[in-house]
């Protein structure tokens, strides 16, 4: 990437929460023997319409605790999605997919090698949202990308928990 566009991303994803609704996540999942807790802020920016419903602009950053038996791993993220939320009252169906940069403090857990502290994690998540509370399942991954090798990653699946302070 050239450093133009590496420091027009910056000013965008530092601005973004100028302009968008306010969130807290909470976030956990199991998944290649390990369990994975988060909490995190985000901001949705209302972006269009879509198939009968929202189609938003969201950045999550969040802070990730992983653990295999006595063996851990923090992982700090930033990521930017795409969210559908469908129009209807009551309960409405939400998806969600982002992939962002990752850092962990240590490149490895337990016998899984992942070779450098810089990540890339990737989500997806369908639910149901209901006026500023959502529920998700989700999954995450985090990986390197193939800039190191070995590159074992890590997945986990699980369920997430958003409100929404708009």
């Amino acid at each position: 990437m050239n450093k133009g566009l590496g420091w027009l991303w910056l000013v965008l994803m530092l601005s973004f929460p100028l302009h968008a609704d306010p969130s807290l996540v909470l976030s956990g999942g199991k998944g290649d023997s390990a369990e994975r807790y988060g909490l995190g802020v985000g901001w949705q920016y209302d972006w269009r319409s879509f198939a009968g419903g929202r189609l938003d602009v969201g950045l999550d950053v969040d802070g990730s605790r992983w653990q295999l038996g006595s063996d851990n791993l923090t992982q700090l993220s930033v990521v930017p999605s795409l969210v559908y939320e469908g129009s209807q009252r009551g309960l409405k169906p939400l998806a969600y997919a982002g992939v962002g940069p990752a850092w962990i403090n240590r490149s490895r857990l337990g016998s899984r090698e992942l070779s450098s502290r810089l990540q890339f994690n990737s989500r997806a998540g369908l639910g149901v949202a209901m006026g500023r509370h959502s529920l998700a399942l989700e999954a995450w991954h985090l990986s390197n990308g193939g800039l190191k090798k070995p590159n074992d990653g890590l997945t986990s699946y699980g369920l997430s928990y958003r409100y929404r302070f708009d």
